[in-house]
C-alpha cells in the first residue's frame, strides 16, 4: 500500500465533516486527474449529498469517448479497507451514482434475466474464509424488492466466485468444502486437507439440487499450479489446489469452468461430470496455433462461451486472463482474450486480445462482457478500474474509482464489473432537503426520472376534486392541499438542486418526479417552508421506506454560522499543514494542491486519437511501456 502523507489521513475525515453541511451539486467525474490517480482526493473519493444519506463514487476517466454513452448502467460492487459500507452499486453514463444499497460484503453484482423479467444479481455473505466465502445469492427485481435468496444445497454455504442465471432459468453458482484427503502424491501427509471446489445447479423457485459436480472427483492434485508449502496439513490450513471460479454452461448442457490454480479452463460432461478438454495448463489438450498466446493463461477468471447456438466444432471462448501471481510480478499485464477453438482438430488461436493503454496488472479477481454491440468491457478486479474496448481492441474509455497508486494494494476493488440495461422504479418517494434558497432532491434507484417539478400550496386551500392534474395524494395528513406550479427542473446527476424563487409566499412544497412523457412516477412528502428559519436549518424528508410517512423537520442541532466558521478555519489550519508536508514530501506546489488539473477541464471534450497518443502516459510513462514498472519506481521515490 502506498503511503499518504499522515497529515492527510488525519485531516480528511474532519473535512468530510465540515463539507457535509454545505454539499455540493453532484460533481463531474475527473479526466485524467493525476491528484486523483496519486491519491490526493482521498483513499476512496466519494461525495455526500444532501438529501439522501448515501455517498456516490467520483470517478477519474483516463480515456473517453461519446461511444461509451450507449445507455446501459455500469453495475458494480466496490469493497476493501478504504470502503465504508459495501453493497451492490448502479452508475449511469455520465458516470452518476444511480442506486446504492448496504449490504454485507457484496460480490459479483449484475443483472439477469430470469423468466422474461430483469433481476439485479449479487452475493452478499463472509468473505474472510481464506479467498472463499459464505453467503447467499440474491435477485433483486426492478422495484428493488428481494424477490429471491438463493441458498447453497446440502448444508453448503454459496460461494462469492460465481453466480449465474442459465438459459434454462436455473441458477448456477460456485461452493467450497473442507475435505480430508490423501496428500502423498505431492509431498504432504495421509491424511490431509483440501478445500475441495464445486458447482451446483438449483432450482430458482425451491433451491432443489439438479446437479454437483467436485474436482476432488476427477482432478488429480499433480495439475496444481500452485504449490502446496505447507497448506494441507491441518483441517484449519486447507490447501486450495483447484480454485474454482467461474461456470459457464451452454446449449449442450455441458458446463465451461475456469480454476485459478491450475491455470487451465475445463469443459465438463453434464451427464457424468467427466472432463471432455482441457484448455492451458498441465493437461492441454489443444495445440495452439497462436504460438502459446492462446493457451499460456494464467490465475484467468469469468470464462464464457460467445455463442451459445453454435452447432459446428468450431466455438468462440471469452476470458479475463490476469497473468498475475501476486505483486512480486508486476510486469505480467493483464488482458481480455477471445479465443477460437475447433473440437474436431483441436487447435485453438487468438481471436483477439484486449490490452489496457496504460498496462494493469490485476492479481485477482476480474471479467470479460462482450455487449451485443460487440464491445468489451474489462473489470480490473483487485485494481478498481474497468475499460471498454471496440470489438477489435481499440480503447473507448477507461475508467478509474480509485487511486491509480493503490491499484496494487487492494484498498478499493471490485469482483467484477458490467454494464447492463436497467429500469429502476423504487417503491421508496423521492428524497428532499430544503435550505436557504435551493430545494435539493433524490431518488434512489430511480432511472425514468426526467424533470423535477417544484410545486407549492397554502395552508387552507384544498384541492379541486375534479383537478386530476394538480391531485397528488400524498401518505400525510395534508395529501389534499392544492398545489401550484412555481418552476421545473431537468434531472441531473443523482442529486438535482433546484433554486427557491425569491417571492415564493406558499408554505408547503413539495417536489414530482416526471418521466419523458411527462407522467408522474411519485412526489416528495410536503415540507413546511418557513424561509426565515430554512436560513439556518436544514428541513430533509427521507423517502427510503416504501409506504410511510417519512421523515421530516430541521436537522438535530442545526450548525451555526460561528462552529461552521470556526470549522472553516481549522480546515484552513490544518490544509496548509499538510500542503507543508506534501510539498517536503513530494515537491507539490500550493497552485497543484487547491486547484483543479488543466486536463480535468476538458471533460467535456471527446478524447480523439491524437489527443489519446498525447496524453497516453501516467506521469513520466511512455506510450506503450508497462506502467507497473515506473510506478514502483515512483512508489519507492
Amino acid at each position: 500500500m502506498a503511503t499518504l502523507p499522515l497529515l492527510y489521513i488525519l485531516i480528511y475525515p474532519l473535512f468530510l465533516l465540515c463539507t457535509s453541511a454545505i454539499a455540493s451539486p453532484d460533481q463531474e467525474p475527473r479526466f485524467r486527474s493525476e491528484k486523483y490517480a496519486k491519491g490526493f482526493e482521498g483513499p476512496y473519493p466519494l461525495q455526500r449529498y444532501r438529501s439522501a444519506d448515501v455517498s456516490g463514487p467520483i470517478l477519474n476517466y483516463w480515456h473517453r469517448s461519446v461511444a461509451c454513452e450507449d445507455g446501459l448502467y455500469t453495475i458494480l460492487a466496490p469493497r476493501g479497507d478504504s470502503v465504508r459500507q459495501s453493497g451492490p452499486m448502479i452508475v449511469d453514463q455520465q458516470g452518476h451514482l444511480v442506486w446504492f444499497k448496504k449490504y454485507q460484503t457484496t460480490y459479483n453484482a449484475n443483472a439477469h434475466q430470469y423468466k422474461g423479467e430483469r433481476y439485479l444479481t449479487f452475493w452478499a455473505g463472509d468473505d474472510s474464509i481464506r479467498g472463499h466465502g459464505a453467503g447467499s445469492y440474491y435477485m433483486l427485481n426492478s422495484h428493488y424488492e428481494e424477490v429471491y435468496k438463493i441458498q447453497g444445497a446440502n448444508g453448503l454455504s454459496g460461494d462469492f466466485h460465481e453466480f449465474q442465471i442459465t438459459r434454462d432459468d436455473t441458477a448456477l453458482f460456485a461452493v467450497y468444502e473442507i475435505l480430508q484427503t490423501d496428500l502423498r502424491e505431492v509431498n504432504g501427509p495421509e491424511k490431509g486437507w483440501i478445500y475441495d471446489g464445486l458447482f451446483q445447479e438449483v432450482d430458482v423457485e425451491t433451491n432443489e439440487l439438479l446437479f454437483q459436480w467436485r474436482a476432488s472427483e476427477h482432478l488429480s492434485l499433480q495439475e496444481a499450479e500452485r504449490d502446496r508449502e505447507t497448506d494441507g496439513e491441518t483441517e484449519d490450513n486447507p490447501w486450495d489446489f483447484f480454485h474454482i471460479n467461474s461456470i459457464d454452461k451452454d446449449w449442450r448442457g455441458n458446463y465451461l469452468i475456469s480454476a485459478r490454480y491450475t491455470n487451465s479452463l475445463a469443459y465438463i460432461d453434464g451427464r457424468t461430470g467427466d472432463f471432455i478438454w482441457k484448455l492451458g495448463g498441465k493437461q492441454n489438450s489443444f495445440t495452439d496455433l497462436s504460438h502459446g498466446a492462446a493457451t499460456n493463461i494464467s490465475w484467468q477468471h469469468h470464462a464464457r462461451f460467445q455463442v451459445r447456438t453454435d452447432t459446428n466444432a468450431t466455438r468462440m471462448i471469452s476470458l479475463f486472463d490476469n497473468a498475475s501471481r501476486g505483486e512480486g510480478a508486476p510486469e505480467h499485464t493483464s488482458r481480455g482474450l477471445t479465443i477460437e477453438i475447433n473440437e474436431e482438430t483441436m487447435t485453438a488461436a487468438v481471436v483477439q486480445e484486449y490490452w489496457n493503454p496504460t498496462p494493469i496488472s490485476s492479481q485477482s479477481q476480474g471479467s470479460m462482457q462482450v455487449l451485443d454491440n460487440g464491445d468489451v468491457v474489462l473489470g480490473y478486479g483487485y485494481s478498481a478500474a474497468w475499460t471498454q474496448f471496440t470489438a477489435d481492441g481499440e480503447p473507448l474509455c477507461e475508467v478509474h474509482f480509485g487511486p491509480r497508486i493503490e491499484f496494487h494494494g487492494g484498498q478499493i476493488v471490485s469482483y467484477r464489473v458490467f454494464k447492463q440495461e436497467w429500469v429502476g422504479l423504487p417503491l421508496t418517494s423521492p428524497s428532499v432537503a430544503l435550505s436557504g434558497t435551493q430545494a435539493a432532491v433524490s431518488w434512489n434507484g430511480a432511472t425514468e426520472v426526467v424533470t423535477w417539478v417544484l410545486q407549492g400550496a397554502s395552508p387552507g386551500v384544498r384541492v379541486n376534486g375534479n383537478d386530476s392534474a394538480v391531485a397528488i395524494r400524498q401518505n400525510d395528513e395534508e395529501h389534499d392541499l392544492e398545489f401550484e406550479f412555481i418552476t421545473a427542473i431537468p434531472k441531473s446527476g443523482f442529486e438535482t438542486i433546484i433554486p427557491l424563487p425569491a417571492d415564493t409566499v406558499y408554505g408547503k412544497l413539495r417536489i414530482i418526479a416526471l418521466d419523458k412523457k411527462g407522467i408522474s412516477l411519485g412526489a416528495t412528502k410536503a415540507l413546511d417552508w418557513e424561509p426565515e428559519e430554512m436560513n439556518t436549518q436544514v428541513a430533509v424528508y427521507s423517502g427510503q421506506e416504501p409506504h410511510d410517512d417519512g421523515k421530516t423537520g430541521a436537522a438535530p442541532d442545526a450548525i451555526s454560522p460561528w462552529a461552521i466558521g470556526i470549522g472553516l478555519i481549522t480546515v484552513c489550519i490544518l490544509g496548509f499543514c499538510v500542503w507543508l508536508v506534501c510539498k517536503i514530501a513530494y515537491g507539490l506546489s500550493l497552485k497543484g494542491l487547491f486547484t483543479r488539473d488543466k486536463d480535468e477541464q476538458a471533460w467535456q471534450r471527446v478524447s480523439t486519437g491524437e489527443e489519446l497518443e498525447e496524453l497516453d502516459g501516467f506521469g513520466d510513462i511512455e506510450s506503450g511501456d508497462h506502467a507497473s514498472d515506473s510506478l514502483l519506481k515512483q512508489r519507492e521515490e
